[in-house]
């Protein structure tokens, strides 16, 4: 016999857990549209970018939150996906208006 003690917890679509407004995810994908590389890679960035725009704390700045979201992203992109500098720079300006339409909105 099986009890709720025993199996693990998994979130499911009924549980609150942090997500970003469905807005988001459609402004973030139209810019990593725009990137010279995609593939699972870059899916898995994406989806890491998103998480952590999710997670970031209401409590404290969320600039700085999202400027850390940022960076981890593009850090990445550039060591894994080997994108060039300009690329990059015109790439984190869509992410910054992403970003500050989140700030809005809150």
């Amino acid at each position: 016999m099986t009890g709720p003690a025993e199996t693990p917890a998994h979130p499911t679509t009924t549980e609150d857990v942090p997500s970003t407004p469905g807005w988001v995810e459609g402004s973030v994908e139209a810019a990593f549209a725009t990137l010279p590389c995609s593939g699972p890679g870059v899916m898995v960035l994406r989806n890491a970018y998103l998480d952590c725009l999710a997670n970031a704390p209401r409590t404290e700045d969320l600039d700085a939150a999202h400027d850390r979201c940022r960076q981890a992203l593009l850090k990445a992109l550039a060591a894994r996906e080997k994108i060039g500098p300009e690329a990059l720079r015109a790439f984190e300006t869509r992410l910054e208006a992403v970003e500050a339409e989140i700030s809005a909105r809150i």
